[in-house]
């Protein structure tokens, strides 16, 4: 055996090409080849000429575009998800609630389907409460409505009475009556109920051509499922007032100069009664302004209030003075408005009234207040005729000189001031 090992000895050592010696220092010689040995190998490498003798081989030719060029940015980032995905264990996801609602927030994948008990159901609630995120509530809720029995859902919900919440006005924006129904009413809260899914039903309906036809019909069915069983509740008269609205609609719409919309107001109506049955007889006649609004329960003051704008609005003057005058016991007239009259002169000028119409008016406000509403109208006549009353010559100079040079005001204004039959005082 020592002999054996003193050959392989001399083998290693006595190798005139030997592959690399342990103890050598020669740092300059590797598998036989020296530095210098290597450089010339190279050099002559370099030198090599290749000719045009030599074989040719024909590569492919690959037709190459930009990635992005076939496929959308948004598709490519689902793909490589999708395929990040399919390395995610299952069991990567544990029960914990805190670390779950961290991947939520974060957009980091996580599962809601370990989560199987009631506990930790409830836990990952709790969680998303404290996060007080809305999305990852909201989506937690979802999951619970999936999982749970609806007795155990509306309990949870109960208890929390800022999930419910959230809940009912996400089925809010779907529409899901029924349900918001059942959640209310579950916690006795119908009168709730019923003005909640009314204001949905209201708002939702969609507003295209026969829409007042479907909404009647929607109300119609929603007024007899609570609000006739609720006659304590003030709302109740509102609703059926309503359908008797809904009902004038869909009788009398392609009656009207202007398209009806849906949901249009009981003042809406009484505007284009106003502006196309001014003057109709009340009995039997459901078009007539004073019916429509008897109907509707519109009180005087509206009443008069949208009368007058809509008459004002076609300059029918006699009609506006013939609403707010009542004959008097010996055969005069005697102004009857539910509006101050302040309010009433104002209506008249946004629309452009005569200045005899205004200064008519005029006269029925009190004495101390007159000047100063006539100026505030701009009713210069009016303005000019009180100072002329009043023998303020000094005034009416000064008034003079805040109007425009050689307007008709100013030289009415002039006229007055050359008036031999007031009796100035000062």
């Amino acid at each position: 055996m020592a002999l054996a090992s003193n050959d392989d000895d001399d083998f290693w050592y006595s190798s005139e090409k030997r592959s690399f010696c342990f103890e050598s220092s020669e740092s300059d010689n590797l598998f036989g080849v020296s530095k210098s040995g290597t450089a010339q190998l190279r050099a002559g490498i370099s030198n090599i000429q290749v000719t045009d003798n030599s074989p040719k081989y024909d590569e492919p030719q690959w037709s190459t575009k930009p990635l992005l060029s076939i496929i959308s940015t948004d598709a490519l980032a689902q793909v490589l998800e999708a395929d990040r995905l399919q390395y995610i264990s299952d069991d990567s996801f544990s029960v914990h609630p805190d670390a779950t609602l961290r991947n939520i927030l974060i957009g980091q994948p996580y599962s809601l389907e370990q989560y199987k008990s009631l506990s930790s159901k409830t836990a990952l609630i709790d969680a998303a409460i404290k996060s007080g995120n809305g999305n990852a509530i909201l989506g937690i809720t979802l999951f619970l409505k999936r999982t749970l029995k609806r007795s155990v859902l509306q309990k949870l919900l109960f208890e929390r009475p800022e999930v419910l919440h959230m809940y009912i006005h996400y089925l809010s924006t779907r529409m899901c009556i029924s349900e918001i129904c059942d959640l209310l009413t579950a916690q006795g809260k119908t009168t709730d109920a019923a003005i909640r899914c009314l204001n949905i039903i209201i708002k939702n309906t969609d507003k295209a051509e026969g829409s007042i036809d479907l909404l009647l019909a929607k109300i119609t069915k929603h007024y007899t499922m609570f609000f006739s069983n609720l006659s304590d509740c003030r709302e109740t008269a509102f609703v059926k007032s309503y359908v008797k609205l809904l009902e004038w609609q869909k009788n009398f719409h392609l009656k009207l100069s202007e398209p009806l919309k849906c949901n249009s107001s009981a003042l809406e109506c009484l505007r284009l009664t106003c502006k196309d049955y001014w003057g109709a007889k009340v009995e039997n006649n459901s078009l007539s302004p004073l019916s429509l609004a008897q109907s509707q329960k519109i009180s005087p003051r509206q009443y008069q209030k949208v009368a007058i704008v809509t008459r004002a609005s076609v300059q029918a003057w006699d009609d506006i003075d013939a609403l707010l005058h009542k004959k008097g016991w010996l055969g005069g007239k005697k102004l009857q408005t539910n509006l101050p009259i302040e309010e009433v002169l104002k209506l008249m000028q946004d629309h452009r009234a005569p200045s005899g119409i205004m200064e008519k008016f005029l006269n029925y406000v009190e004495s101390t207040k007159r000047l100063e509403v006539a100026k505030n109208l701009n009713c210069y006549k009016a303005v000019i005729n009180i100072f002329g009353s009043q023998g303020d010559r000094t005034a009416l100079l000064e008034y003079k000189a805040s109007l425009r040079p050689q307007s008709e005001e100013y030289f009415y204004a002039e006229s007055i001031l050359c008036s031999t039959s007031i009796r100035w005082r000062n």
